[in-house]
């Protein structure tokens, strides 16, 4: 996972991405079998939780559409200095390679997004405003990369939209340990964790579906907000989506604004 570069754009796709991923709700953890050794993360490559991680990749990058819910806990800085965490949820739907819809509520910018292979759109819930532009790229896969060339904290599971996860969460990796195994809303699943530069995150995957259930990314030092967790819930993997999932649809009489969004910039 790497630190990606700024740039308006980027910023504001990471930001509509990161209100997509917002709200991490309970998750009954429960350790069962710990099998990793008692070492610094970034002195051993565990061969197994490289394994695991590929196991998952592959299994995301075999679906032509993807469907899932995201819970997640941001922690932000306000503008006083006082630290407080904001809750979301969103819905996540994708077909490859060039559809997606985002519907994110909470905390954060509640709004609908939709890429659809040549606009990037952004609706608010009270359909009294909107953003649209151009997109930079005119599939999912090229608008991550060129507009959101580096994981971020506050938007991970931008990592398990792209062709090959496992290239991507790998890049940079310094240490791998399979954790063990633990219980997560009554899925089993295997515990990995990684380390990189300037960060440390984890990631349970269903033992059995090969699917992520929890990610926690940890950043050791920077400006960077020291944790950021996310659930994962509701997969459906190769399920018809309907087309007009991905189309947006201008309110009457809504306003255009200014494609970003400033109130989160603040956590950067």
């Amino acid at each position: 996972m790497m630190k990606r570069n700024q740039n308006p754009v980027a910023h504001w796709f990471g930001s509509a991405l990161l209100a997509a991923s917002v709200l991490f709700g309970s998750a009954a953890v429960a350790q069962e079998r710990p099998v990793a050794e008692a070492a610094p993360a970034g002195q051993i490559k565990d061969e197994r939780a490289l394994d695991l991680l590929k196991g998952m990749s592959d299994t995301l990058a075999k679906a032509q559409t993807l469907g899932f819910q995201v819970r997640s806990l941001v922690p932000f800085a306000t503008p006083f200095g006082q630290q407080i965490s904001l809750f979301g949820t969103s819905r996540v739907a994708m077909r490859r390679p060039d559809q997606l819809f985002v519907e994110t509520r909470g905390e954060l910018f509640p709004h609908n997004l939709y890429f659809n292979g040549k606009t990037v759109t952004a609706i608010g819930v009270d359909k009294r405003f909107y953003a649209q532009q151009p997109a930079a790229a005119s599939t999912i896969e090229a608008l991550i990369q060129k507009e959101h060339p580096g994981s971020d904290a506050l938007a991970p599971f931008v990592d398990l939209l792209v062709a090959d996860p496992y290239a991507r969460l790998t890049e940079g990796l310094s240490g791998a340990l399979l954790v063990g195994q633990s219980t997560i809303e009554a899925v089993v699943t295997d515990h990995l964790a990684f380390s990189g530069s300037g960060v440390d995150w984890e990631i349970w995957i269903g033992s059995k579906d090969k699917l992520p259930r929890l990610m926690i990314v940890h950043y050791r030092g920077g400006e960077r907000q020291p944790t950021f967790m996310a659930t994962f819930s509701d997969w459906k993997l190769g399920a018809p989506i309907p087309a007009a999932t991905f189309n947006a649809v201008i309110p009457k009489g809504a306003v255009k604004i200014e494609f970003k969004l400033p109130v989160l910039q603040q956590s950067k």
